[in-house]
């Protein structure tokens, strides 16, 4: 009898051990989770530790929590000015209601497919409104922002968080390329061939200035030359009449000699009468002797 009661506790004790097990739901902090009886979502788990639901008529789904990538393929898109690109872009993203997110998509590959049709067609949107060079350089981190922030508010319908969209690369096709690269290149050569010109007008302006200043410099220069050299002379001319004045005959033979030196310069042969008032000064020399 006691061999019975025994089994019998022994076996409500194991029963009971196995729908405890069942009742008890472990949710990592990496992790979300999502209680289903016979295929139909009843609660979310969202916050990590033991949970428990009903043992055996309930299961749970594990979704995972952390920040995911997106990480779309190269598309063509059409810029305001009909300009074609070929955009490459990715996005971080992350579920933050798995009920929701069960109800709308189910799994990670189906919502990763739904992700990449909102990408897309926001991005579609966002290029359409600007040109070439807002879309390349101008506006880039305005379109990205506006992106992030639609694509978040329209992915949160599917239970999911949208942290950031952004675009890695943004190429021209192929056959645009050359084109594009050969207006730049003639864009280039018009704005040197404008720095030459300012350059050279430029130059002739600072040339004409400094002919100016140069030939203002050498009027002075010979104002002040010619203003000495005056003044010198008069100085001269003063210091000869003292000079005059003190003893005339001695000047006047000073002055012949500077004549006589002048005259004979070089000279080898001259013929002049002795009679001449040139030798005046010799004949009286002779007169003395």
């Amino acid at each position: 009898m006691n061999r019975i009661v025994t089994s019998i506790i022994g076996a409500v004790v194991a029963l009971g051990l196995l729908t405890l097990g069942f009742s008890i739901v472990t949710v990592d902090e990496r992790e979300a989770a999502l209680v289903l009886q016979f295929g139909n979502p009843q609660e979310s788990l969202t916050e990590p530790g033991l949970h428990f639901k009903t043992p055996f008529i309930q299961n749970v789904k594990y979704f995972d929590s952390r920040v995911l990538d997106f990480d779309d393929d190269a598309r063509t898109y059409v810029t305001s000015d009909k300009k074609n690109l070929i955009i490459d872009s990715y996005a971080k993203w992350r579920i933050t209601d798995p009920l929701q997110f069960y109800i709308t998509v189910q799994n990670t590959l189906s919502a990763k497919s739904r992700l990449g049709d909102l990408i897309r067609s926001n991005l579609r949107e966002e290029i359409g409104k600007r040109n070439l060079q807002q879309t390349v350089s101008g506006e880039r981190r305005q379109v990205m922002e506006n992106l992030s922030k639609n694509v978040n508010r329209q992915a949160q319908k599917l239970g999911v968080q949208v942290l950031d969209v952004r675009i890695k690369r943004t190429d021209l096709p192929q056959e645009n390329e050359q084109a594009v690269y050969d207006r730049m290149a003639a864009e280039r050569e018009r704005e040197a061939r404008e720095y030459r010109a300012e350059g050279a007008e430029q130059a002739e302006e600072i040339m004409a200035k400094a002919d100016r200043q140069r030939e203002e410099i050498m009027a002075e220069a010979r104002r002040k030359a010619e203003l000495t050299k005056g003044k010198a002379d008069a100085k001269a001319t003063q210091l000869y009449n003292q000079a005059y004045k003190l003893d005339e005959d001695f000047f006047a033979l000073y002055r012949s000699l500077q004549s006589y030196e002048k005259a004979f310069q070089g000279q080898e042969l001259m013929i002049l009468s002795p009679e001449s008032e040139f030798f005046r000064f010799f004949r009286q020399s002779e007169a003395v002797k």
